[in-house]
């Protein structure tokens, strides 16, 4: 029973620090815009081209206005869905995975070492004005990433701190006590740097 916690940490740790209570929901909000601006470009566009002559300058202009909201909506959605969190897990080896949705409501996940991680609050915690807010931000290398600090979402609230506060969050492998007969451990090789793949949930 005293190896099992060296033996989890030797296979890989992984431990839900963070989860959006409302992934399920928002994914089928994703999905239905998708529908809605795809099934409202194939009946409007035909419309046009019926009613306005190819030749008339206000359909051309109608067609090009239409293209150009699609993209915006398209680029707004896909923008919000990158960097707002649904998962946070800790990895063994040091290492942070950040989950989120694309536009398509796919899950994609990025893995990060956790030296990548710039501190959003220093290392005494957050200040007064900071300890009530909502929507907290995560800085890593590539994006920064925001989370809804709210009870139903923060699943490990001390590692969630340590992790904010440029801390080495405590995980069950690390805060179990050594026993005699464990060898001494090595130093911990370089995390690669962050890598990048997308699952369907």
């Amino acid at each position: 029973e005293s190896q099992r916690p060296r033996l989890l940490g030797l296979l890989g740790f992984m431990s839900l620090v963070y989860r959006f209570a409302f992934v399920k929901s928002l994914r089928m909000v994703l999905r239905m815009k998708v529908l809605q601006v795809g099934g409202g470009l194939g009946v409007v566009l035909p419309a046009t081209q019926l009613l306005v002559p190819s030749s008339d300058a206000l359909g051309a202009g109608t067609l090009a206005g239409l293209g150009v909201g699609v993209v915006a909506v398209a680029s707004s959605c896909s923008w919000y869905c990158e960097r707002l969190v649904q998962e946070l897990r800790l990895l063994g080896g040091g290492r942070l995975r950040v989950s989120t949705l694309t536009m398509w409501g796919h899950r994609r996940d990025r893995d990060y070492s956790l030296k990548e991680v710039e501190p959003t609050y220093p290392s005494s915690g957050p200040e007064a004005d900071d300890a009530g807010r909502t929507f907290v931000p995560l800085h890593l290398p590539d994006h920064t990433f925001m989370l809804i600090h709210h009870p139903l979402n923060v699943r490990d609230a001390g590692s969630l701190q340590r992790l904010l506060c440029g801390l080495p969050p405590m995980r069950p492998v690390e805060a179990a006590p050594a026993t005699s007969s464990s060898a001494p451990s090595s130093p911990a090789a370089a995390s690669p740097p962050h890598t990048e793949r997308r699952a369907a949930l």
